[in-house]
This record gives structure tokens, C-alpha cells and sequence, in this order.
């Protein structure tokens, strides 16, 4: 058996039309998107409402740039721990109940660290929305592929928009909502999103124990891989990947802000220019899934998103400041590779076990990978007295990284068969690239 390829793959109509769908599978539908949909808008906010404030509590708390380095690392430590023991807790608990988990870790956090006296205890509580957040990243993925399996491109478009608006909003409003009420509400109030998350993958939960069916379509099923992930090739190459997407993700997230003061910005518009980026990450989401999907070969898309990359940090760095708006755009381009990568999780798996081990492992380590991306571009930078090596070897080193390892995974595939594969050819039979 040769190892099967996604490249044909479209978002086909479900067999059973949603609209013919039982009355009470149709509402466990709809429950189910407006879950999904809710809890995606918490996945990147638990970051982007602190950023744009951070040089505002750190004159309050004292602390410096390092410490804000500090703060853009502690979300991939999370989502580097998080990723890899979430299909654990998925076995526990079931991925309705690890959503609900998840959102309220979020909410506890979010909520609690509005009264937080210190760094230390800012730094805690911030883990813990984090650790939601983290949560949620994985288990998303599978809840996807679980309920909509005949919608994946849609779904993973509803998902990457949702996501993209909870991390536009905030950094938009952060600032002049800090300067009305205080900084304290304006990261606290964000705590209502995650609340009303986890109320609705209550109801979802709760629904087989009133006898409605929760899907319209029946879901394949969760069938274990041939070989673990951490021993498939392919997994650690998109590992990889998304680990290079990452590291420059949140480099932008944190350092952004602060690069663009540095040059004579204001708070405000350094926080405008942060939704900016998020707004036009948004608008390449609305149609990188498909795109995505539907691909016979990722490079392309992946070369674009570098090349957006590329041309925004340049902007950034060395061209007149009235064109920052512009090279806003670009970076935007550049952050929607975030878009691509999630979708490869779903669209090279076939099953919610197979898309529950690949979310789980490739967030994980990617996310472990990205780790030295905020905290190298803050400390180079404090190094050497200026951000040119740091753009130069932190953001330009990890897109390098990112070309190569695109061009070598370009053609899509499972990681079912890639685990059968490579068992196979470890067994003695054929070599097959997995």
C-alpha cells in the first residue's frame, strides 16, 4: 500500500445534507459550531490583551525588557507543555470535557490576574490562562474532524476567523480602554468570553444524556496509528514547521509593540498596527484553508507566507516610519502561515485519533521549538544595543528554517499511513518516506 495523499480532498457535501438532518442532530450542530467557534476566540486573546500594556505595568511593577521577553515565551512554554499531555487528558476526560477545562483554566486566569500585586504573581496567573489556552489548541483540531468530518475546510476557516478576532480585538482596544478605566479591567473583562465558552461545551456534553444525537453525520472512527507519532518523520518535519510559523507568531506578538515605540510610535498605534496584522492574517484565514486543503503541493503557500515575513521585518527595520501600516500588511501575510499549518493537522490525518496524536505532538514540539523565538529576539537585541541581529539571525534564521523544511514536506499526506509506512519499512519490508 503506497502512502495515500490528501491532495484531492475538497470540503465535499456531507452524505446526510445538514438541513435534512433530525431536529435534534441539527441543533447538536449548531451547538457544537457556536462551542467551537466561541472557544477559538480565546486561543490567541489570553496574549494580545496584555501585550500592548506591558510597557504600562512594567513602569507600575518595574520590570524590564528581558521580563517582557519572559511574558512572549510563557505561551509556547504552555502550549509546548500542554500540547503534548492534552491527548492524555482527551483519553481522561473526553474532548467535550477537555474544552470545558480548558475555557475555564482560561477564564481563572484571565479574570484572577487583574488583581495580581506583583510580576510573580502576573507571570503565574497569565500561565494559567495560557494553560487553557494551550488546551484548547489541541483539542480543537479533533472536536473539528469529531463533528463536522464532511465540513473540514469550513470549519477550519470558522475556526482560523474566530481565532483571528479574538487576537485583532484586544490590542486594538487595550490601550485606550487601560487609559479609562485602568489597566487592571482592561485585561480582567476578557474573562466573559471564556465563561461563555465553557458554558456551551457544557450543554454540548450534556446532550447524549437527554438522547440527541450531537453530529449530523457520523464520525470515522478513533483508530489508533500503527506507530506512535514521536517514531513517524513526517510528524517531526510539521513539527518543525509549525515551530518556525510559531517562533515568529509570537516574536511579532510580544516585540512588535515595543520595536514600533522604540522608533517614535505611540502605544496606541503600536497597538493598531498589531490588529492590523491579525486583521490581514484574518483575510489570507478566510481562504488558506481552502487553499490548503484542496493543494497538491503546500510550498507555494508556505513560500508566500515567508516572503511576507521577509519583506515586513525589512520594512520594519530600515524603512521610512509613515509606511508602518504597510509592512503591517505584510507581516500579516506572513502570520497566516499560523492558518496553514492548523489545517495540515486536520487535512493529513483521516481519523479523530490520527488528527487528536498529530494536533497533540506537533503543537507540542512546535511549540518547544519556538520557545527561543521571543526570548532570543528581546536578548540579542539588549546584546548588541539594536534589533539588527535580531532581525537579521533570530526572525531571518527561523524563515530559512521554515523554506526548507516546507519544501521537503510539500506533498500532502496522512499520518496514518505515514505511521503504516514507516512501520513497515523498520519491519524489513519496502522504504517509503514517512
Amino acid at each position: 500500500m503506497s502512502v495515500s495523499s490528501v491532495a484531492a480532498v475538497t470540503d465535499r457535501p456531507s452524505v446526510r445534507p445538514l438541513t435534512a438532518a433530525p431536529t435534534g442532530a441539527l441543533r447538536g450542530r449548531i451547538l457544537s459550531l457556536l462551542a467551537i467557534t466561541c472557544a477559538a476566540l480565546n486561543l490567541r486573546l489570553v496574549v494580545t490583551a496584555l501585550s500592548p500594556l506591558l510597557t504600562t505595568v512594567g513602569d507600575e511593577f518595574g520590570f524590564a525588557a528581558t521580563v517582557i521577553g519572559v511574558f512572549g515565551t510563557l505561551p509556547l512554554i504552555a502550549f509546548a507543555v500542554f500540547g503534548l499531555v492534552t491527548p492524555a487528558i482527551m483519553r481522561r476526560l473526553g474532548p467535550e470535557l477537555t474544552a470545558v477545562l480548558s475555557m475555564l483554566l482560561t477564564a481563572l486566569g484571565q479574570a484572577l490576574r487583574a488583581f495580581a500585586p506583583d510580576t510573580g504573581t502576573l507571570l503565574v496567573l497569565t500561565a494559567v490562562a495560557l494553560a487553557g489556552a494551550a488546551l484548547g489548541n489541541v483539542v480543537l483540531p479533533p472536536l473539528i474532524k469529531q463533528y463536522f468530518p464532511d465540513r473540514l475546510a469550513t470549519l477550519s476557516t470558522v475556526q482560523m476567523v474566530a481565532i483571528h478576532t479574538g487576537a485583532l480585538f484586544p490590542p486594538l482596544v487595550a490601550v485606550p480602554l487601560a487609559e479609562a478605566v485602568g489597566w487592571r479591567p482592561a485585561i480582567g473583562v476578557w474573562a466573559v468570553i471564556a465563561l461563555a465558552a465553557a458554558g456551551l461545551w457544557v450543554l454540548q456534553w450534556l446532550r447524549p444524556a437527554r438522547g440527541e444525537t450531537a453530529r449530523a453525520v457520523p464520525a470515522p472512527p478513533r483508530t489508533a496509528l500503527a506507530r506512535p507519532v514521536w517514531r513517524v518523520a513526517m510528524a517531526w518535519r510539521m513539527a518543525l514547521l509549525f515551530g518556525m510559523v510559531t517562533w515568529n507568531v509570537f516574536t511579532l506578538f510580544t516585540w512588535l509593540p515595543t520595536l514600533l515605540a522604540d522608533a517614535g510610535h505611540t502605544n496606541a498605534f503600536a497597538g493598531s498596527m498589531v490588529s492590523l496584522m491579525v486583521g490581514v492574517s484574518l483575510l489570507f484565514g478566510l481562504v488558506a484553508p481552502t487553499v490548503t486543503v484542496r493543494s497538491a503541493n503546500t510550498f507555494p503557500i508556505v513560500a508566500l507566507g515567508v516572503a511576507g515575513y521577509a519583506i515586513g521585518y525589512l520594512g520594519v527595520a530600515v524603512a521610512p516610519e509613515h509606511l508602518t501600516p504597510l509592512w503591517a500588511v505584510f507581516l500579516g501575510m506572513g502570520t497566516s502561515l499560523f492558518v496553514v499549518t492548523m489545517t495540515m493537522i486536520n487535512t493529513r490525518s483521516t481519523t479523530p485519533g490520527g488528527a487528536g496524536a498529530l494536533s497533540g505532538f506537533v503543537q507540542g514540539v512546535g511549540s518547544g521549538v519556538a520557545l527561543g523565538g521571543p526570548l532570543l529576539f528581546g536578548l540579542v537585541g539588549e546584546l548588541t544595543g539594536g534589533w539588527g541581529a535580531s532581525y537579521l539571525f533570530v526572525a531571518g534564521g527561523s524563515l530559512a528554517v521554515a523554506l526548507v523544511v516546507a519544501y521537503i514536506e510539500r506533498t500532502p499526506r496522512t499520518i496514518e499511513a505515514a505511521a503504516e509506512s514507516a512501520g513497515r519499512s523498520t519491519d524489513g519490508g519496502s522504504s517509503v518516506r514517512a
